[in-house]
Order: C-alpha cells, then structure tokens, then sequence
C-alpha cells in the first residue's frame, strides 16, 4: 500500500501549480462540466434508498436540524453520534455508504478515510476486544433531501475522523474536516494496513522540517511556546474566528521554506475532489499567500509533543501531536466563511 503523497510528490507537484490539487479522478460532464454536486447526491439517494424504514429514521435528518452542526472526533462512547453506524449496515447498504464516501474525496482523501478507519482495528488489537476502538463504528448522517431542489448535506464520523458536506445546486462544501491518526506509526497490521505504515507522513514531517530549516532569528519568531499546546484550540466550535496571529508569516521565508508551506497546503487539500481543492487554493492565493502565518509550539524532535497552526485571512489548519509521547495526531481544517456550507445559503 502506498502512503499517500510522497514528498518529492508534493514538491514537484507544487511548483507546477496544481500540487496535489490534480489528484484524484473528477466526474465530468459532457461539455466538461465538474459533476462532482451530481455524482455526491446519486450516491447518497442511492444510499438512502437501501435503507428500510427503521435505518432510515435513524440516518436521516431535516436540513436544519442542529444535529448538522454537532460534531466531534473523540471515541463513540464518549460524545455518542447519531446516524448509522457501519456496524449496523447491510453488506449492500455499506457498500453504498463508502461510494458516498468515495463520490465525496479525492482519491487520496479515501484512502486516508480508511486508513484513520483501519486504525481503530489496531487499537484494538492492541486493547483487547472490550476495548472502546471500533473500525465498524463510524457513523453516516444525511441531512435534507438529496434527490431535491434544495440545500442537503450528509457527515461521516467517528474516532478521528469528521467530514463534513453541504451541497447546494452544483456547488459543495466540504468543511470543516478533521483527521487523526493514533498510533502514528501502526504497531501492527489491520485489513490491509501494514504494520509500520503511516496514515498522516508529510502532515508532520513537512512542517518540522520547515521550522527547522529557520534561522536563529526566523525560529525565534515562529516558536510561540516552548511546551506544545494539549489539543487543538477550535475544539468542535460550529463556527470559528481567527485566532491570534502567532508565528512567523510565509513572506518572511526563503523560496525553499516557502516551498514546503506549499507542500503541507497541498497534503491537506488533497483529501478534497479536486475542484473544491482548487478553489480553495485560489481563495488563499487571492487574500495573499505572504500573509499566512505559520506557529509552532513544543519540540523539533520526532516523537514529542508538539503543536503547529497556519493561519491565514480565509481558513485555519491546526495539528496537534500532543499525546502518547508524540504518536497522537489531531489535526482539522476550518474555513471561516464556507464551515458547514454557509457560503451556499
């Protein structure tokens, strides 16, 4: 299995402008339309009409019922969700859940989606089976009417891993998104995932090597504390603000430093079909790439503690490797205009 996107990948992909962007196989129209609103709602109608009456009840909800904007990323049994959990699906109702989930990402984005999935099969091994890590306990909510005229949504979630998105005509919202990786590193192998494998490489690895690429001065601007942060400072808000502007801004940095904050965009973007990346990345380049700023708090070493945050005018990434000796990876994406689709309204 590979891992992801490597980061001679990345790089090259970066400098010819479309970095990870290009990944994936995007649906398209006739006249080259991208279809991606289109293939999303087949998937889920088709999802939703494997279900009976019962399974239906519990998957779905009104559009603008709270429950839309409730998430979180912790175990089940702590913030229980609501929907349908794969454990409860049919050989055929799961099968159609994952092309839903499929239909939603780029093909980078799924796979990393399973391997987060297949993840929790590793706790567990490790845990025993009475343990609270459950692969088949990730949950699919659908909100609002996928086969109408009208604004739908649906979330994929459990331990981990919350994605989220809102489908308006032709357009899509696919933020926030979270993604978590525990151990870092499998200590064992699970449906396919080797041991030793690494769901999230260049998340982390990107960014300490850029922070220690930074001269003494530069450092001394990006490092806004010495001890890591315990956790990610948006938690699970619905609708977040900028935080304060900590750490050193990308116009302040060499070509090559520059070059890796490109690569940890463009591993992160890469989860989304291609066109919502593109965007994205558009919208970031219009508010002015000289303006993000990138944070790093704790230590430069491999396996301890950390904290990083790139923040600019549009979104907000965080990514916390805090717990577990710095094997314990939380990290999410917010957009503060288009969260939950509010830009679709």
């Amino acid at each position: 299995m590979a891992e992801g996107l490597t980061r001679r990948e990345a790089l090259r992909l970066a400098a010819l402008g479309v970095g990870a962007l290009a990944l994936g196989e995007v649906p398209r129209g006739r006249a080259g339309r991208l279809t991606t609103a289109s293939e999303m709602a087949a998937a889920a109608q088709r999802f939703v009409d494997s279900l009976g009456n019962e399974a239906r009840r519990r998957a779905t909800y009104p559009f603008g019922d709270p429950e839309r904007l409730r998430w979180h990323w912790t175990i089940p049994e702590a913030v229980p969700r609501n929907g349908l959990p794969l454990r409860d699906l049919t050989p055929i109702q799961r099968r159609r859940a994952l092309e839903l989930l499929r239909a939603s990402s780029s093909a980078t984005g799924y796979r990393k989606s399973m391997d987060i999935v297949r993840l929790q099969g590793v706790l567990r091994q490790g845990a025993g089976t009475g343990s609270s890590f459950d692969p088949d306990r990730y949950y699919v909510t659908i909100f609002g009417d996928p086969g109408g005229a009208r604004p739908w949504g649906w979330r994929f979630e459990g331990h981990h891993l919350s994605r989220h998105f809102t489908v308006s005509g032709d357009r899509v919202g696919a933020y926030p998104y979270f993604l978590g990786a525990w151990p870092t590193r499998a200590t064992s192998s699970f449906r396919g995932l080797p041991r030793g494998y690494r769901t999230m490489p260049r998340e982390e690895d990107a960014a300490r090597t850029l922070v220690r690429s930074l001269g003494a001065r530069q450092r001394a601007v990006a490092i806004f504390q010495r001890e890591s942060l315990t956790d990610h400072v948006t938690q699970n808000s619905p609708r977040v603000t900028p935080l304060e502007p900590v750490g050193i801004r990308v116009g302040d940095l060499t070509a090559a430093q520059r070059r890796l904050v490109s690569e940890l965009v463009e591993t992160y973007a890469a989860v989304l079909p291609a066109q919502i990346a593109r965007r994205s990345r558009d919208r970031i380049e219009r508010a002015g790439l000289d303006r993000l700023r990138l944070g790093w708090a704790g230590s430069l070493q491999p396996n301890h503690p950390h904290y990083y945050r790139l923040q600019g005018p549009t979104f907000l990434l965080e990514f916390d490797n805090s717990r577990n000796g710095g094997t314990h990876i939380h990290s999410v994406w917010r957009d503060f205009r288009e969260d939950f689709g509010r830009h679709l309204a």
